[in-house]
C-alpha cells in the first residue's frame, strides 16, 4: 500500500467540507422556516365562539345548533371556515345549514363549511346547523372557528340522544311490574 498523497487528502477535505456545509445550511433553513411558522401560526385569532343547543334530544327529533362567532379584536377579522368534527355529528343527520356557506367539504374526521365572512369589531356571525337525531348516545366533539391563516378557536360540544320509548318503562325491562310488588 502506498502512503497517501497530499492531493488525495485535499479531495477528501473538499468532499467533507461540502457535506458539512450542506448539512449546516439545511439546518439553518429548517430553523428559519420553523421560527417563521411559529410567528405566523401561533397568534390566536381575535374572535370567540359560542354554541347554543339543547343538552338532550329525543331520537328522531330535529334540533338546531347555533354557532356564534364574535370578533373581540379592534380590527376586522375574516372568518374563513367552521369545522364540525364527525365525533359530534355521527349521531345526527345534517338537514340544513344556514346561512348557506360558500362551499363545504367533508375531510378526514370533520366537515368544513367555508364562509369567508368579514366580521367587524364587536359584530357576531351566526351559523345554524339543523340536525335530526338518528342514533342513541352521547355525541360530542369539537367545533372550530378558523381565520384565513387557519388559526382557530375551539368549542367542545355534546348532546345526548335518548329513546323515549325505552326510558318510559324501565320497570318492565327488569322483569318486575308494579302488580308483582303489591302481591309480596
Amino acid at each position: 500500500m502506498y502512503p497517501p498523497t497530499p492531493a488525495s487528502y485535499r479531495n477528501k477535505l473538499i468532499i467533507l467540507t461540502a457535506l458539512i456545509t450542506m448539512i449546516v445550511t439545511s439546518l439553518v433553513w429548517v430553523g428559519i422556516g420553523a421560527v417563521g411558522y411559529w410567528f405566523i401560526y401561533t397568534e390566536s385569532p381575535s374572535f370567540e365562539i359560542q354554541v347554543d343547543h339543547p343538552d338532550t334530544v329525543q331520537l328522531g327529533e330535529v334540533v338546531e345548533v347555533k354557532v356564534s362567532v364574535k370578533n373581540t379584536g379592534a380590527d376586522d377579522v375574516v372568518l374563513a371556515n367552521l369545522d364540525v368534527y364527525d365525533e359530534f355529528t355521527d349521531g345526527f343527520e345534517i338537514i340544513d345549514v344556514s346561512p348557506k356557506p360558500s362551499s363545504s367539504e367533508s375531510l378526514w374526521g370533520y366537515h368544513s363549511y367555508n364562509l369567508r365572512k368579514k366580521i367587524a369589531p364587536g359584530d357576531v356571525h351566526d351559523l345554524t346547523l339543523k340536525l335530526r337525531a338518528k342514533e342513541v348516545g352521547l355525541w360530542s366533539g369539537d367545533i372550530d372557528a378558523c381565520n384565513i391563516m387557519q388559526n382557530m378557536v375551539t368549542h367542545y360540544t355534546e348532546i345526548e340522544v335518548v329513546d323515549v320509548a325505552v326510558d318510559e318503562n324501565p320497570k318492565e325491562e327488569s322483569g318486575v311490574s308494579d302488580s308483582d310488588k303489591t302481591e309480596e
